[in-house]
């Protein structure tokens, strides 16, 4: 009789530990959904690594008195800055002024775009973007190139990689977010330098890799 009894309250101790145990977690979900820290899932609209070997699904674009580099450029061309025992494909162009005009818009180029259709949301972007330069004959370059997210005509995140010394590499994890509302919507990596660029021209040359376009619910 006494194990039996004994046997009755461990039961009725677990029953009110798994009653607590319930109560508690029902009370965190409570908790948080109150404070905003629900789990949100984010839409892949678009996901590129290029090593199709082409643009897949981009738009290639220049501006208005731009060049993405001459013969040669845009290219999908094996990038070693990253793993050179197991190189990546990724864009490459030479971005620059098509002809010197100083008392004009300076920053001048191109890059890629594309356009979506969503729903109302953060349209949240990313990519690996970078810059490498080789001159034989001069050592240092003022400007390796601005790279901008764009989003319907606005630019909504921007990085200026500055000069570049002869033999140099630098890359970026370039990323934005924006609001949208529901509709169609254009979205651009644009790349500009306000000098020239062009067949002989020793400008630098940018990458850009791993472009991710995804669309989170509006908080």
């Amino acid at each position: 009789m006494e194990v039996m009894e004994g046997n009755i309250a461990m039961l009725s101790k677990t029953k009110l530990w798994l009653h607590a145990v319930q109560r508690w977690g029902f009370s965190f979900l409570i908790g948080m959904v109150s404070t905003g820290i629900c789990p949100v899932s984010a839409e892949v609209l678009m996901t590129t690594d290029f090593e199709s070997g082409t643009f897949s699904g981009w738009t290639v674009f220049s501006t208005s008195n731009g060049t993405l580099g001459g013969k040669g450029f845009p290219t999908v061309a094996l990038c070693d800055h990253v793993n050179p025992v197991s190189p990546s494909h990724c864009l490459q162009v030479q971005v620059g002024q098509l002809h010197y005009a100083p008392t004009h818009e300076l920053q001048q180029g191109g890059g890629i775009g594309l356009t979506t259709m969503t729903i109302s949301g953060l349209i949240q972007l990313s990519a690996r973007v970078g810059v490498t330069y080789h001159s034989p004959d001069y050592k240092r370059n003022l400007n390796g190139g601005l790279f901008e997210w764009v989003v319907d005509d606005q630019v909504i995140a921007d990085l200026d990689v500055g000069p570049m010394e002869d033999g140099g590499t630098v890359q970026h994890q370039f990323t934005g977010k924006v609001p949208v509302p529901a509709g169609r919507h254009t979205i651009q990596l644009r790349v500009t330098r306000p000098f020239q660029s062009g067949a002989g021209k020793p400008a630098p040359i940018q990458f850009v890799d791993d472009v991710m376009v995804e669309l989170l619910p509006q908080p």
